[in-house]
């Protein structure tokens, strides 16, 4: 990360505090005036405040935390891989990265989680207010009927999805385990060779050190290209695997934005349930019907037919308020998917260039490795026939 980088984080250290031990990464960027000490637990609280307090809204995600295997080297930088992706995709989209749940989360010196306690409860008013200043592109004729039928639909693909995603990363992974284990093969044989000609066959040489390949300092190209070998052959798999485990939580974060707008539809439901009661509830009270909570009640008939009145007037107000939430989740929604296929299979094409380009490169060098040691006169001296 650069400079310009508004937050990222670095540096992981492991800490132990009595029996338990935990990783912590230094936060910094443009927005942090001074570094900042921040856990794995601190970003999976953000992560959730946000979803908490932007119901129906895509947040972008970072991996389930792990109590198994948490403060190995490969998880902890796995880790700062994608909570340095998920910094950067907040970064980008402006109404969470200058909310005051982010706000917060750069300003708490300690506990982070305590210091989002003290963000007020939402009202349905609120959240509307909020999201009528934030996403001002809402289509007035927007069908959101059909908007949820092509989001329904677009679920079960996601479902599916998601398993063959978690299956090819898997796979990937394996891959790049297999082609680490054959690269740290090159360099182990490169030393043994050269081990070799310098404990076996250098007294072969009567001293000669020109008659060696390996063991041989004058070899100025050979040394160049074993160099290269040990400094330049980057792992093809490694930025593909990362793209795949980023595919995988952008999916999973779609599923979840999805399905917080059908918990705010059966939010909604349940409104309109009270309300049918509270209406029949004043009706029965009026006609000078009793029920249970009547006959219970220590108010007059004309004080509970006003607490109804008024009961009822909120959840008007709360069902008008709510209804037009969900217009706006669902027409936001409807963007996030269509920018999400766009990326998903513009980012697929980027991985597979990159990965065609790592393998000719790596290639490229382990040609010249080999180059270097049949171009030399005492392999090209002998005669074969």
């Amino acid at each position: 990360m650069d400079s310009l980088t508004p937050i990222f984080v670095s540096d992981p250290v492991l800490n132990k505090d009595g029996i338990t031990a935990y990783t912590s990464y230094t936060l910094q960027g443009t927005r942090v005036p001074e570094p900042l000490i921040r856990r794995y637990r601190d970003f999976d609280c953000l992560r959730s405040k946000l979803m908490e307090r932007w119901p129906g809204i895509f947040i972008p995600n970072i991996p389930h935390k792990k109590t198994v295997g948490a403060l190995e080297k490969e998880v902890v930088d796995m880790r700062m891989e994608m909570i340095n992706r998920f910094l950067n995709k907040v970064s980008n989209i402006g109404y969470l990265f200058n909310s005051e749940e982010m706000d917060l989360f750069l300003q708490s010196t300690n506990d982070v989680a305590k210091h989002f306690d003290t963000l007020p409860k939402q009202s349905y008013e609120d959240l509307l207010k909020k999201y009528c200043m934030t996403f001002t592109d809402f289509d007035d004729n927007y069908d959101v009927l059909e908007g949820k039928g092509n989001q329904a639909k677009f679920m079960q693909t996601l479902k599916t999805s998601i398993q063959k995603i978690r299956h090819f990363r898997d796979v990937i992974g394996k891959a790049k385990k297999s082609y680490q284990a054959t690269h740290e093969s090159h360099l182990l044989l490169i030393s043994m060779i050269s081990l070799f000609e310098k404990e076996a066959l250098k007294d072969y040489c009567q001293d000669n050190e020109d008659r060696l390949i390996f063991f041989n300092t004058k070899n100025v190209q050979l040394c160049k290209t074993i160099s290269e070998v040990q400094e330049n052959i980057a792992n093809p798999y490694d930025k593909l695997f990362d793209a795949i485990a980023g595919d995988y939580l952008d999916t999973e974060a779609l599923m979840e934005g999805i399905e917080s707008i059908n918990n705010l539809q059966e939010q909604y439901d349940g409104l309109l349930k009270k309300q049918n009661n509270a209406a029949t509830t004043i009706t029965e009270l009026q006609a000078g019907k009793t029920n249970v909570s009547s006959i219970f009640s220590f108010k007059s008939r004309e004080q509970q037919i006003d607490a109804m009145m008024e009961e009822k007037q909120k959840l008007d107000t709360d069902i008008q308020n709510l209804g037009q939430i969900i217009r706006i989740c669902c027409f936001n929604m409807d963007q996030e998917i269509k920018e999400f296929k766009t990326v998903n299979l513009e980012s697929y094409y980027n991985e597979l260039t990159k990965l065609e380009a790592t393998l000719s490169e790596n290639n490229k060098i382990l040609n010249g490795l080999w180059n270097a040691i049949i171009s030399n006169d005492n392999i090209k001296a002998v005669n074969l026939d």
